[in-house]
């Protein structure tokens, strides 16, 4: 694109080079009949000289003189008698002019010839001689004999037009610089800014002060252009920063029912990694109960929410879907946003506070009964036969010690689940960690008579919370031993392997089926429900279990078939 200095350049110098051209064909015309006049005269005044020289003289005197004087001149000259025929001068040339004009017609003071011809210059002067008589003396000049010195005015007219038009061109390029370039890089400038470059700048250090004072203004509003979408910038990122990552799904519709807008999560909720701005809602939504509540919207133009269940893929999770319209400034509806918030985490995790609640009622609910019904029964008489007093009062007993385990492991529970608690770590030496443990529980597997079985594959010490640890054990080889049969045997394993310490606790009980698996480490799940009771078992153990583990950065799995034993596999990482 040409700048428009250059155009004006150009323009300016297309008028020089016109001007210039039509003075130079003016000027040579001018010149060329300047001199034809000039010779003209010349020539009617040479011819009348020469008449007035050779007036009254004899004829043969005449014819010699003008013989002497043709020969030496740079025109023809010619002598004609009163019947216009040639007496004197170069009648070789005579076939190119028309010499013979009528006398009568001839002035005393003389005449030029055929006006119509451009081609020569014919003066005829009457001369009266001695005898009386009248001869007329005829001056011829060529036009042809004239080129070069038009050729000359020409070389000289065009020399002096060439060194004027440079002299010109000259003149113009500083003008240019001085007073349109800066208009031209100014032009540059704002059009780089209308473009979004808001670091494009002005030269300002210029002598006039008209251009200086546009250059410093056209500088100012870049900086302030700049300002302005440098601080646009940054909040268009973080907004869109916000948008791709808030938590929720985020969709925009039209007026027309076009997407708009959609955010990452959006995509990552409902697996529509192909999901683009431009495409009807109907096709992307993930159930038929959004469009529903979209058409609500634009029907009502009001907000609305829904909590919704969706299926994606093999997951089925809960959703609060809101809708709301969007206004355009006068009052009319431009569509509509929706939020996708995933609330299947809160429902799961109000769900487990109500079946918290409710095994927590059941639990205390079972000894509670328990003990009013046999107090009561105490009351009404029953204290007065020892022998029922004594077993009711037992049996008060174990309900209240129930009750009292059942407490003690909510408060663990809690005390492991907030965010404060550490862990006291010391150096544990797992191996005599085990022994300790197996010998606590020896007399208890002596009652069923299952054997104890230890196997240390190396000397394992740990950075652990020792009473945490020594809890941990206890609860999985009590376990071990409650759902075994009589005559079985408990396997306590520590291993030493390449990347972990493993501590394996393997029964050969009822063992676990392979739904329930997944199961065990939840609050008071039981897999065998009346024999967990009659243990003495609350039913958090191994909710203890796992959070413990969880507490020292290591990892529990099982395995177990149901009617052949369960194994616990504990693997601390070796750091």
């Amino acid at each position: 694109m040409k700048t428009y200095r250059s155009r004006f350049l150009s323009t300016l110098i297309l008028l020089v080079t016109g001007v210039l051209l039509t003075l130079g064909l003016v000027l040579g015309q001018l010149f060329k009949d300047f001199y034809l006049d000039s010779e003209r005269d010349r020539l009617k005044e040479d011819a009348q000289l020469a008449a007035l020289y050779l007036e009254g003289g004899e004829l043969d005197e005449i014819r010699d003189y003008v013989s002497e004087i043709d020969d030496g001149s740079s025109f023809d000259i010619l002598l004609l008698n009163n019947r216009m025929e040639i007496i004197a001068g170069t009648p070789f040339r005579v076939g190119a002019i028309d010499y013979k004009i009528e006398p009568e017609l001839i002035p005393e003071e003389g005449t030029f010839g055929d006006g119509e011809r451009d081609d020569l210059i014919q003066f005829t002067q009457p001369v009266d001689i001695a005898n009386g008589e009248t001869v007329y003396l005829t001056f011829v000049r060529y036009v042809s004999d004239l080129e070069g010195v038009y050729d000359r005015i020409w070389l000289t007219i065009a020399l002096a037009l060439f060194f004027s038009f440079f002299i010109i061109l000259f003149v113009l390029h500083n003008l240019t610089n001085q007073f349109i370039r800066p208009i031209d890089e100014a032009t540059i400038v704002l059009r780089e800014l209308a473009d979004g470059n808001y670091r494009a700048r002005v030269y300002e250090l210029r002598n006039d002060e008209e251009t200086g004072s546009l250059a410093g203004s056209i500088n100012v509003l870049a900086r302030n252009l700049e300002s302005i979408s440098l601080g646009e910038s940054v909040q268009r990122a973080r907004l869109e920063s916000l948008i791709e990552y808030m938590g929720a799904g985020l969709l925009l519709v039209d007026e027309r029912g076009i997407v708009t807008l959609v955010n990452r999560s959006y995509r990552e909720m409902f697996q529509y990694d192909d999901l683009s701005n431009g495409q009807f809602y109907h096709g992307i939504l993930p159930s038929p109960e959004v469009e529903t509540l979209i058409e609500d919207v634009y029907l009502t133009e009001e907000v609305h929410r829904r909590q919704l269940s969706i299926r994606t893929g093999f997951n089925q999770k809960t959703y609060m879907v809101s809708a709301a319209p969007i206004f355009s400034d006068t009052g009319m509806l431009r569509g509509t946003t929706l939020l996708f918030n995933d609330i299947t985490e809160l429902k799961r995790l109000e769900k487990m506070r109500k079946d918290f609640v409710a095994n927590v009622s059941h639990e205390l609910k079972t000894p509670l009964t328990s003990i009013r019904g046999f107090s009561e029964t105490l009351l009404d008489g029953a204290k007065e036969v020892p022998e029922l007093r004594d077993q009711f009062l037992d049996i008060i007993q174990k309900e209240a010690t129930r009750m009292q385990m059942l407490v003690e492991d909510l408060l663990e529970l809690s005390r492991l689940e907030r965010d404060d608690f550490k862990l006291e770590f010391e150096a544990v030496n797992v191996n005599q960690l085990v022994d300790d443990v197996c010998l606590v529980l020896s007399q208890k597997a002596e009652k069923k008579s299952i054997r104890l079985e230890r196997h240390h594959d190396g000397d394992v010490t740990l950075q652990a919370d020792l009473n945490r640890m020594k809890q941990v054990i206890m609860n999985l080889v009590a376990n071990a031993i409650n759902y075994s049969p009589e005559g079985s045997q408990v396997d306590v394993t520590v291993d030493v392997r390449e990347e972990s310490y493993v501590l394996i606790v393997k029964d050969n009980g009822i063992g676990i089926a392979p739904k329930e698996v997944s199961r065990i480490f939840e609050r008071f799940y039981r897999v065998d429900k009346a024999r967990s009771r009659n243990s003495g078992g609350t039913g958090l153990g191994l909710a203890i279990v796992k959070h413990i583990i969880d507490l020292h950065h290591a990892t529990i799995d099982v395995e177990s078939v149901e009617g052949e034993g369960t194994t616990f596999t504990i693997r601390f990482p070796r750091d």
